[in-house]
């Protein structure tokens, strides 16, 4: 392993524990207020993934080996990795070394509903030119739909960006990715202890 593929790997593990940690001390509210913005965010993956299959997309990325997957570093979102936390389960690990951390022997190690956003909303041409004029248009209506879902995190909390954990991670330096914004506290910011 390279020793960026290695800094990246240990950064990673960092940030995965703190995240735990940080999840485990959210009151019972917050975290029925994170399933509540998770579950359709999840549904909708889960539609464009099934479009993905209508399309016949593991075979096609498995012919050209995942050529978009080797953009994948910094792809996985707080969403993707709280699914994994509420269902109190580990993330899967990445492995930095390979062209896409989360490309596994049989394709993405994520499930479609826990995939990052980036991941799972594109449609690369090969693809799109299989699905038919009317599937094409509901895959982008699913996707500005998965965006507004994502963009609630966003709004929620600092970490909650579309570009990634590792970034995100880097840019609030040291502060809780949860660290969020409650109305139900005159307004302060609340940070798990």
């Amino acid at each position: 392993m390279s020793e960026d593929a290695a800094e990246r790997q240990s950064r990673w593990r960092r940030m995965v524990h703190r995240l735990e940690r940080d999840y485990r001390c959210l009151p019972p509210a917050e975290k029925a207020r994170i399933a509540e913005l998770s579950a359709p965010l999840v549904r909708l993956q889960q539609s464009l993934d099934r479009l993905f299959s209508k399309a016949d997309g593991a075979r096609i990325c498995a012919a050209c080996r995942g050529a978009c997957c080797a953009k994948g570093h910094n792809h996985a979102c707080l969403p993707n990795l709280l699914a994994y936390l509420q269902q109190q389960q580990a993330p899967p690990q990445p492995d930095f070394s390979q062209t896409c951390p989360w490309l596994g022997p049989q394709g993405c190690v994520h499930e479609a509903g826990r995939r990052p956003y980036n991941c799972i909303s594109f449609l690369c041409d090969k693809l799109e030119e299989r699905l038919a004029a009317a599937d094409v248009a509901e895959f982008y209506r699913l996707d500005r739909a998965l965006r507004t879902c994502y963009q609630a995190f966003v709004a929620r909390y600092p970490g909650g960006g579309m570009t990634g954990l590792l970034l995100q991670s880097a840019r609030l330096d040291g502060r809780s990715l949860l660290f969020f914004h409650s109305a139900t506290t005159d307004d302060r910011a609340q940070e798990p202890v």
